[in-house]
């Protein structure tokens, strides 16, 4: 260390580095951890108790609560308060802009002011309806809503007034199924930053009305109980017995809309509270109770009160369970957000231990190649071959050691400050807590200890006759032949896997992720050492003509000190060939889902009322409509019928399918067919023949390879209008669909269901007959080149608004009032552009820990570079003692740094497309997409990582190659000679 202080210093700050970053993301879990207790009391608020259905899958209606037992328990003497509340999805955007228009954002795009939608997941906050004199939460600014004559008002969260930008007095504008209303912001209240997971399957040790909790005055909670009457209860008598049902609708023979539901159970931390009343008009019906929010005596304990009414609450229909705090911090420990930060801890841990190793391992192979006559000397006196690697096993761990402690403080600094300065990059919050000082305790020494292990084996085969003479030797050819065949081999049994082998999907998962992928990863390290060779070979004399050198000066330079090359290559690559490899998967993955050309320009639902049969001229006369490019659509959401059979284990998320009724000869036909749909089996003219008669329908290729089916089989379904029929289409053609998913996802057609299958096109005056679609709804159209896209839609709008105060009937709530009728247009292009701003946010997102590994391991490279100018000082000596010049030399230096560069890049490009094209293979046996696979590769922003790659080598190589510049001749061979 004495001797080396640089060398110590640069690998020091490496693993100050990488502890840093681990820190920095492992500190937003231990902020999640630390505040569990403060959020289920956030959550909780006033109440001690929620009384909520066990619920369904994502996105179904939850169940109501009937009247007699919410007065049941308001005759209890032990609940102080019930509050019943109720919960619908809508769409709010601020009102009174200047302009009218929100900040650009991907969903923004496609939803805005238009209601919500069953495809897409909620992104604005939840309409709660709730008639508590008091707020339920502690309120911010402002105040709680007031009585009845206070109908346009409304409080929102914290959550809801910072993403809107919203203070006391602002106009929100909130948006529903049924009706646009505007609405005076009032108050804001404090809600708990985190959704706790309260849905789902039980746990072990959980009980049916929400599990076991400390028993007790306080309810359980910590902080004591909430103020009371201060009444005794007598709390022994048990109230009547209840028995009351959830009012449900049966089938009808006409078709129903389902309405867009909340994914989210319990009370929302997202929220807009209004009263009833007012919720009624903006919803178009009269909401029932969805949750009890309870509040009971300082005398009365959850324990007690579950014991009195768990059995009543069982068995109740349907049945309803009681989340207390005990269940809530659970809930909370079990949120996506904490799923989140624990998958991103596990990540940055494995990518710190990384980056621990081949530093560390960076900087004690070269020492030991140094110091390989030291080694052989003391092998010689007496050192006996444990002991000398013990010397770098000892020198492993303190390094690791003092990276350890710096980089704890380098970490709690950034927290620290960070956290106030830059909130953006903690949006959990950040706490230095002990999860994260183990953690990277753990990971460090274990990197450490990894690290050791080669350059230890290397010092114990060093011989005491080595003490005469320590010289480079190039390594045997044979040597990284043998290697790079091996390694070929391991990286060339991963996409066999996925691509050739016949095997289960279940099967296929296992192999790929516990065996092949590994193999993969093996196989890469393997491959390294003769990537470097064949770099240095190959792009050696350009890279040296470049810099115009003597091409014999770098023609071994790499191959010379391989074991210093390949540390350094696989160092780089560690970072790059993830990042690499996400931007090859992503962008890969995005191809299918991208609207290909097939899509018209624009898809208008007219919701929920549809257009009387004399309004379907109107939409082609809409200025900026091409009049002869309109098709009406009869549209239908259904559920499968597999004849008793378990559903294709690739179709598991996508139990239903979008029946898409048209005319197939304008659809199909012509010259210049409507939908320009390539056929992959059957023939164009035999599916337009099978669906005008009425028997056939046209799939997606996609569906085909999910279910098995092929031409000629049926495809059942039944009819949400009338569940005791069945409907069956005849396959008659197999068309590509390129991003049918997400044009159904916004566009209103998924009426029912949150997934969807496919998307099925047949005759369209069967659709109607079959799924009971009275009126037109959807229309498929062109527009002229320079159309107003905003101003089509308010014309559609205008349409859509003639029939404003009919009625339709939904699912699970009967009757609801179409206030505000709304025409959706879902334009082409903006899908396009919404998809593209996700992926880019989303890949984006996954490359930042890549990249930031990238810069840790350039310290690598400095070592790298210092250690190979050392070893050859006696050699810059010489050379510049026979006239080499200074910029030569530093030429040289940098020649040797884009070399590395280079390796690191072919080595990571090979790793990325083939990790990627095997990603993207294995999402058709994940049972979220089963079509067929798709390769892109990315040059443009993998040339990013590239570029990032080169000039981080050249910064590493900048002092060392300076320093090795400005030294004089004699200097150089006397410190030459001294290292010799």
């Amino acid at each position: 260390m004495r001797l080396h202080p640089g060398r110590v210093a640069i690998t020091t700050l490496g693993v100050i580095a990488s502890t840093c970053a681990l820190v920095w993301v492992v500190s937003g879990y231990d902020a999640l951890v630390s505040q569990f207790d403060e959020n289920a009391n956030k959550y909780l608020g006033r109440y001690d108790a929620i009384v909520m259905s066990s619920g369904g899958p994502p996105g179904t209606p939850p169940a109501t609560i009937g009247s007699p037992l919410i007065e049941a328990l308001r005759r209890d003497v032990g609940v102080r308060e019930v509050n019943p509340i109720n919960g619908s999805r809508v769409t709010a955007t601020r009102g009174g802009d200047a302009d009218g228009t929100q900040p650009a954002s991907s969903l923004g795009l496609l939803i805005g002011e238009r209601p919500p939608v069953n495809g897409a997941p909620p992104i604005g906050p939840t309409l709660v309806a709730t008639p508590a004199s008091d707020p339920p939460y502690e309120v911010v600014d402002g105040k709680w809503l007031g009585s009845a004559d206070q109908a346009g008002s409304a409080v929102v969260g914290e959550n809801v007034a910072k993403e809107l930008q919203l203070s006391v007095g602002d106009e929100l504008l909130v948006t529903s199924f049924g009706n646009q209303v505007r609405l005076k912001l009032v108050g804001i209240i404090e809600q708990a930053p985190q959704t706790p997971s309260l849905g789902g399957g039980r746990r072990r040790g959980d009980r049916t009305a929400g599990g076991p909790v400390a028993g007790g005055p306080g309810n359980g909670r910590p902080g004591g109980g909430r103020p009371g009457i201060g009444e005794r209860s007598g709390y022994g008598r048990r109230p009547p017995a209840i028995n009351s049902k959830s009012a449900g609708t049966s089938a009808s023979e006409t078709s129903e809309i389902g309405l867009p539901s909340g994914f989210i159970q319990g009370v929302p931390t997202s929220a807009i509270y209004v009263r009833p009343g007012v919720a009624d008009e903006i919803n178009g019906y009269s909401g029932k109770p969805q949750v009890l929010q309870i509040a009971l005596r300082d005398t009365v304990s959850s324990e007690t009160f579950r014991e009195v009414w768990e059995a009543k609450f069982a068995a109740h229909t349907p049945p309803l369970k009681l989340i207390d705090f005990a269940a809530v911090r659970r809930g909370m420990e079990s949120s996506r957000t904490v799923s989140g930060q624990q998958s991103q801890a596990w990540a940055a841990t494995g990518m710190a231990s990384l980056a621990a190793i081949f530093i560390i391992f960076s900087t004690l192979s070269m020492g030991v190649s140094e110091r390989a006559r030291e080694f052989a000397m003391l092998r010689a006196v007496a050192l006996t071959r444990f002991q000398v690697a013990g010397i770098i096993a000892v020198e492993s761990v303190v390094l690791a050691l003092l990276g350890w402690g710096g980089g704890l403080l380098a970490g709690w600094l950034m927290v620290l400050v960070g956290s106030r300065m830059l909130p953006a990059l903690f949006s959990s919050g950040a706490v230095l807590g002990w999860g994260s000082i183990a953690l990277s305790g753990l990971t460090v020494l274990a990197g450490a200890t990894a690290a050791a292990i080669l350059p230890a084996w290397r010092a114990m085969r060093i011989k005491p006759l080595e003490a005469m003479s320590a010289r480079p030797v190039t390594p045997n050819t044979r040597w990284w032949v043998v290697l790079g065949a091996i390694g070929f081999v391991l990286s060339a049994a991963t996409p066999i896997t996925v691509f050739m082998l016949p095997m289960s999907d279940s099967w296929r998962t296992w192999c790929y992720s516990f065996v092949t992928y590994p193999m993969l990863l093996l196989g890469m390290v393997l491959l390294a050492p003769a990537v470097v060779v064949g770099c240095e070979r190959l792009c050696g004399p350009f890279v040296t003509r470049l810099l115009r050198l003597d091409q014999r000066m770098m023609k071994t330079q790499l191959s010379s000190n391989l074991w210093r090359s390949v540390g350094a290559t696989l160092a780089l690559s560690v970072g790059l060939g993830l990042y690499a490899s996400t931007q090859t998967w992503g962008y890969s993955m995005l191809v299918p889902f991208t609207p290909g050309a097939w899509l018209p320009d624009a898809l208008v639902a007219f919701h929920p009322v549809g257009l009387e049969e004399q309004d379907v001229p109107l939409v082609s006369q809409v200025d900026g409509v091409r009049a002869d490019q309109v098709i009406p659509l009869a549209i239908e959401q259904a559920k499968f019928d597999w004849g008793g059979d378990a559903p294709p284990s690739r179709m598991r998320f996508g139990d239903n399918g979008i029946v898409c009724g048209l005319d197939p000869q304008r659809a199909f036909g012509g010259d210049r067919p409507f939908l320009d749909v390539s056929f992959v089996r059957g023939t164009r003219e035999a599916a337009i023949d099978a669906i005008e008669n009425g028997v056939g329908c046209v799939v997606s290729e996609d569906f085909v390879m999910g279910t098995g089916l092929d031409l000629g089989d049926e495809v059942t379904f039944v009819p949400p209008a009338d569940e005791s029929q069945r409907v069956r289409y005849r396959i008659a053609g197999v068309v590509a669909l390129p991003g049918w998913q997400w044009v159904t996802k916004f566009s209103g057609v998924r009426r029912h269901f949150v997934r969807t299958g496919t998307l099925l096109f047949a005759n369209r005056q069967r659709v109607r007959e079959d799924f009971a679609l009275e009126r037109p709804e959807f229309f498929w159209l062109n527009l002229e080149q320079d159309a107003d896209l905003a101003k089509v839609e308010a014309d559609f709008q205008a349409i859509a608004e003639r029939h404003r105060g009919e009625t339709f009937v939904a699912t699970g709530v009967g009757e609801v009032n179409a206030y505000r009728p709304f025409a959706r247009m879902t334009a082409t292009e903006t899908v396009k552009r919404a998809i593209q701003m996700r992926a880019d946010d989303m890949i984006w997102g996954m490359s930042y820990l890549p990249l930031v590994t990238l810069v840790i391991m350039s310290l690598a490279i400095a070592n790298t570079v210092i250690a190979s100018v050392r070893s050859r000082t006696w050699e810059f000596g010489v050379m510049r003692s026979i006239g080499v010049t200074r910029s030569q030399l530093i030429r040289l230096v940098f020649a040797e740094t884009s070399l590395i560069a280079i390796s690191a890049c072919m080595l990571s490009l090979g790793f990325g497309l083939i990790a990627g094209w095997c990603g993207v293979g294995m999402a058709q046996f994940g049972g979220w997409f089963a079509g067929p696979p798709s390769f892109l590769i990315p040059w443009g922003q993998l040339s990013i990582g590239f570029g990032i790659t080169l000039l981080l080598c050249l910064i590493a190589g900048l002092w060392p190659a300076i320093k090795t510049g400005r030294a004089e001749p004699l200097g150089l061979l006397q410190a030459g000679r001294g290292s010799q």
